[in-house]
Parts: structure tokens; C-alpha cells; sequence
């Protein structure tokens, strides 16, 4: 128990890594000691295989997320091919690279990007206060494409997306300057530094993670009659006030609570 506490309260992607230098520094050990029983010696990819199913393993005794489990089960033997397609050295840390500047919140903060499908934007328009001047921040905007539906219907509200994904910020950031509505604003900002009580309305789709916290930090600091909106996901131990289902593919769930 002391040990996946220890574990959780790293960064993911340091788990990840610990996790496969453990399993690595294992299998070298291990591995000269069995190859003489076995009368062979054991091929790189299946080497690399071994590996990340007894990573995959870990991470799943540990309670990763799903995702983590398939990266760990998969990167070791993508490895190996990549190496036998003679693909370029410098190609392996350019796509981490880029993954990790895309999914940057799911390395950090175990907040994976989420996108709000474009019915489920249309629906929060309707929820939102009937009168001009509110304005509404969305938490981890991702590509903003929600604030964008938003901003277009509703010229007379404000709307604020925080984003701390490097990727994600700049294509938001990019398409909102180049987009009709002005009334959009991408902040490269995490929004556990800001004073939530500027909004009148706040929105995020995120992970059941940072949910208790989110909730302390806005009914602290918004005014009396914010509302708060989570997509999909519960805030512990408070019950939503009121919840609206999408009629969508996989009937999306709006939370919300009134401040």
C-alpha cells in the first residue's frame, strides 16, 4: 500500500519510465541465468516482449490508467521493429517529443486530452445564463473547438480557455486569431494559479482525478450563483444539482452544480 502511494504521487510518465528501468535491470539479470536452460539464446524482439507485458503487468497491478498499461505493454517491441525497419535514431525521440507536447496534462497531471463533440458544445450554448456580458472559462480547452462553437453563438458573452499542453495551446491559440469571434481568449496558463471568481461559468471535461480538488477551488472562489459543469465525470460526495444527458453516441452526461 505504502509503495502505490509512493507511485501515484509521481508524474505518470516518471512511473512509466521507473516501472520499465526496473523490469529492464530485472530481465538483464535474469536472463543469462535462464538462456543456458533453455539451450538458445532469446531473440531481442522477444526480449522486448517479455518486458513489456511484465511492465504492462505492473502498471496494471498499480492502477494506471489504460493507456499507460498499452503504452508500456507496446513500446519495447515497437522499439525493436522500428530498429529492424532501420528507421533513423533521431526519429524515436522526435515522436515522443510530439507526443508528449500533445499529451503533456496525461505525462503530468493524469488529465488525458478529452474532446467535446460538437453536440454536446451545442448543448452547454443552451445552458448557459440568458443575459450578455457573463464569461464562461472553459478548464483544459484542449483545441478550443468548444469555446470557438460557444464564442460564435453567443457574440455577447466572453469566453476563456486554459491550456497548458504546448500542441494543443498553439493550434487553439492560432485558429481562435484566425477565426470570425472575438470574443475568445487562449491562455497558456494552468488554471489551478488563477482566481476562478472572474468567471461566471465554468466548464471542463478532464478525469475523475482532479475532480474533489476543481470543485473546493471554485466554490471558493466564485461568486454566489456560478454555476460549474462537469462533463462525464462526479465531484465526490457532492451530488450534482442537476444532470443533463446529450443525445449523442455515447449519451454524454452535463453535471452541474450551482455555487
Amino acid at each position: 500500500m505504502i509503495i502505490k502511494n509512493k507511485m501515484s504521487s509521481y508524474p505518470p510518465i516518471l512511473s512509466v519510465l521507473l516501472v520499465q528501468l526496473v523490469v529492464y535491470t530485472v530481465h538483464t539479470a535474469l536472463l543469462p541465468q535462464l538462456e543456458p536452460h533453455l539451450g538458445y539464446s532469446v531473440p531481442l524482439f522477444w526480449q522486448m516482449l517479455s518486458q513489456g507485458i511484465a511492465a504492462a503487468a505492473i502498471s496494471y497491478a498499480f492502477r494506471f490508467s489504460y493507456w499507460w498499461v498499452l503504452i508500456q505493454l507496446t513500446a519495447p517491441p515497437l522499439l525493436v521493429l522500428g530498429l529492424a525497419l532501420n528507421l533513423p535514431l533521431w526519429g524515436f525521440p522526435t515522436i515522443l517529443l510530439i507526443l508528449l507536447l500533445v499529451f503533456w496534462n496525461v505525462a503530468v497531471n493524469r488529465i488525458p486530452l478529452y474532446l467535446t463533440n460538437r453536440k454536446t458544445s451545442e448543448k452547454l450554448v443552451s445552458l448557459l445564463p440568458k443575459k450578455d456580458g457573463i464569461t464562461v472559462a472553459d478548464l483544459g480547452s484542449g483545441f478550443a473547438g468548444t469555446l470557438r462553437e460557444m464564442a460564435a453563438q453567443k457574440p455577447d458573452q466572453n469566453f476563456v480557455g486554459f491550456e497548458t499542453a504546448p500542441i494543443p495551446f498553439v493550434v487553439s491559440w492560432v485558429l481562435t486569431k484566425l477565426g470570425p469571434s472575438k470574443n475568445v481568449n487562449i491562455r497558456f496558463k494552468s488554471f489551478w494559479s488563477v482566481d476562478l471568481g472572474e468567471f461566471d461559468v465554468l466548464y471542463c471535461f478532464l478525469s475523475p482525478v482532479p475532480m474533489a480538488q476543481i470543485y473546493q477551488k471554485a466554490s471558493q472562489e466564485m461568486k454566489p450563483g456560478g454555476m460549474f459543469i462537469s462533463n462525464s465525470f462526479k465531484v465526490p460526495d457532492h451530488r450534482a444539482d442537476c444532470v443533463v444527458t446529450v443525445k449523442d453516441g455515447r449519451k454524454t452526461k452535463l453535471l452541474i452544480w450551482k455555487i
